[in-house]
């Protein structure tokens, strides 16, 4: 080597051994919210034998976590068309109005799922919230409890026969019962939906505790489109009004959705 060429080298040599090299932080690789839920879904095999009668989804419509929510919903907004969303909006007034059974009678109790297609199959099966996959699973000891106080709350009005979904369905067996899904089991699979809804930083402590964060999918909906304000004026209203002046309410705001929707609902993709 040429001593010019051997001076620079090692000039370029000392340049390098002094020079900081920048830290890069590795890029962690973000996981899909479905891919969360169905992680804890899969913690038991909850798999069944389901026949698919839908009598449950007949009925009610479900209740869920926010995270669970969150994903029916961004699915609801990838895959419905224009009048599909105007449909499940409208469909979320009318159920959100049919509340007090002093007023409404069996209509505040029934309530379909509005998110059964029309072969009465469900459109979002995979996405089911936990409440879905459980009906039929449940210790009889704890479902027969809820039952109870739902034949108590109802004295005088319903018999127990009479109350929607008063046993559950015959039809759903396990597949695989390796697993027993004691209530302590099925506690631990909703406390981690709510440890995953208390990650997303919208719930306290103790709204979770008194599960603020556990509602209908209807009232999810409505409280996401409009927010908490106008819940707020048409829960007022509901509990003023008879059932002739909700019927019109119902009726106005359906109207008034047909029309500043027509061109578009907007986009509500959450994270």
């Amino acid at each position: 080597m040429a001593k010019n060429e051997k001076r620079k080298w090692k000039s370029n040599k000392k340049k390098n051994k002094n020079k900081v090299i920048p830290f890069k932080a590795k890029a962690t690789k973000k996981v899909p919210l479905k891919k969360k839920l169905s992680d804890i879904y899969n913690l038991i095999d909850l798999e069944t034998t389901c026949s698919g009668r839908c009598e449950c989804c007949k009925v009610a419509m479900p209740q869920m976590n926010y995270c669970e929510f969150l994903q029916v919903l961004n699915e609801i907004w990838d895959k419905e068309d224009n009048q599909g969303k105007i449909d499940i909006i409208k469909t979320s007034i009318e159920y959100f109005f049919r509340h007090d059974f002093e007023k409404w009678g069996k209509d505040s109790l029934v309530k379909p799922c509005m998110l059964l297609a029309e072969d009465g199959k469900c459109r979002y099966y995979e996405s089911r919230p936990l409440s879905c996959r459980m009906y039929g699973l449940w210790p009889e000891d704890d479902y027969n409890a809820r039952v109870d106080k739902f034949e108590k709350a109802y004295e005088g009005l319903l018999t127990r026969d009479e109350l929607p979904l008063n046993t559950q369905c015959q039809h759903v067996k396990r597949v695989n019962p390796e697993v027993e899904l004691t209530t302590e089991v099925i506690e631990g699979l909703f406390q981690k939906l709510d440890i995953l809804d208390a990650k997303m930083q919208r719930f306290s402590a103790s709204q979770i505790t008194n599960k603020e964060n556990y509602r209908t999918f209807h009232d999810w909906f409505l409280l996401t489109f409009f927010g908490e304000n106008w819940l707020t004026a048409m829960t007022d209203f509901i509990l003023k009004a008879d059932i002739d002046a909700m019927r019109d309410q119902i009726k106005q705001i359906k109207l008034v959705v047909d029309e500043k929707f027509a061109a578009g609902v907007p986009d509500l993709h959450l994270e």
